[in-house]
């Protein structure tokens, strides 16, 4: 049952509906689109998106824009690695900024950043790995020549990742789907 805030043109059927217009709705939408191409089975046409509010209203709106490998779960490692493939397809368009990702950490976390290194080197996903007290230290002053944080024993340095202005990257996205003939239509709520 959709109830529409503004008066539009809502379709009364569509093959594909998906609900919100944030990072997981548009990417649904943009690669469903893609599939149906590629399989000779319609376009984009055939899919609506309905947001209650607008595009990256809700939390893919005030995300951090951080994009990294980075994460203790092994299993999201090529997941992961795959989804900043997936920013660095057109940076333009997704507001995307390439400037890597570090994480910095005293010896608590040494052991952690060493297991995620090594699982990043297994897919081949380019990062530095630095441990010890005195090489953290050169390696960031080698970065930062003002560097002066102490008590650091570890430096995992990921090559790839960065940031994205995630209102902008959205908004490219939603730019993407409705090149495919996907139709957004704001100001809907569903019950």
């Amino acid at each position: 049952y959709i109830i529409s805030k503004i008066l539009m043109a809502i379709p009364e059927q569509v093959d594909y509906l998906i609900i919100g217009a944030g990072i997981h709705g548009l990417s649904t939408a943009w690669h469903l689109a893609e599939k149906l191409k590629a399989k000779g089975k319609g376009d984009g046409s055939k899919i609506l998106v309905v947001d209650k509010n607008s595009i990256a209203s809700g939390a893919s709106g005030v995300a951090c824009g951080v994009v990294r490998n980075n994460y203790f779960q092994p299993a999201m490692r090529e997941l992961m690695a795959h989804s900043v493939e997936v920013w660095e397809s057109d940076p333009e368009t997704f507001s995307y900024h390439s400037v890597g990702y570090m994480q910095v950490s005293c010896e608590a976390m040494r052991e952690n950043l060493a297991q995620i290194f090594s699982e990043q080197k297994a897919i081949g996903y380019e990062s530095v790995f630095i441990e010890g007290e005195n090489a953290s230290i050169s390696y960031m002053r080698g970065l930062f020549d003002d560097w002066q944080a102490q008590g650091i024993t570890s430096v995992l340095h990921e090559k790839r990742g960065g940031y994205a202005n995630n209102t902008k990257s959205m908004y490219g996205l939603a730019g993407k789907v409705e090149e495919l003939g996907v139709r957004i239509i704001t100001g809907v709520e569903v019950k």
